[in-house]
């Protein structure tokens, strides 16, 4: 009923299809692989073996060929954010004390509906809002208003 061009077809895009659930970006080039064979299968009547030979041919053509420039489409490219560019993206907003702060001891503060702990040089009692003007790590320093 249906020939292998056309089989070779639906394994090509199902193994592309796969790849969006199984993490790696292997399966993609498998799919391409399988539909250059049935691009071939269809014009050219050619043998089972053939065929499974242009599609480990064509796979890991595909899969060295094309995997380093295609990875930045499928994962994403990753920056390094250093501390003074998340810090200036928080310098300047208020938050409210929610556990006093003194110059010796940290306390925590509440910025977008998420508690931080915070530092400052003078003391800032719970309730007292505050100005974000620095981070270290996962600690804002604040400043009263």
């Amino acid at each position: 009923m249906f020939n292998s061009a056309f089989w070779w077809a639906m394994v090509g895009i199902g193994l592309m299809l796969c790849e969006f659930v199984v993490p790696g970006l292997i399966l993609f080039f498998l799919g391409i692989g399988a539909l250059i064979t049935a691009l071939l299968v269809w014009l050219l009547p050619i043998s089972l073996t053939v065929q499974l030979a242009v599609f480990a041919v064509a796979s890991l053509a595909a899969l060295f060929g094309l995997r380093r420039l295609m990875k930045p489409i499928f994962t994403g490219r990753a920056t390094d954010v250093n501390e003074t560019d998340f810090s200036e993206g928080m310098a300047g907003q208020e938050a409210k004390v929610t556990e006093a702060i003194a110059p010796d001891a940290s306390g925590r503060v509440m910025l977008n509906g998420t508690t931080w702990k915070a530092e400052s040089d003078e003391a800032l009692s719970a309730g007292q809002v505050v100005v974000v003007v620095g981070q270290k790590s996962l600690t804002l320093i604040v400043k009263g208003k």
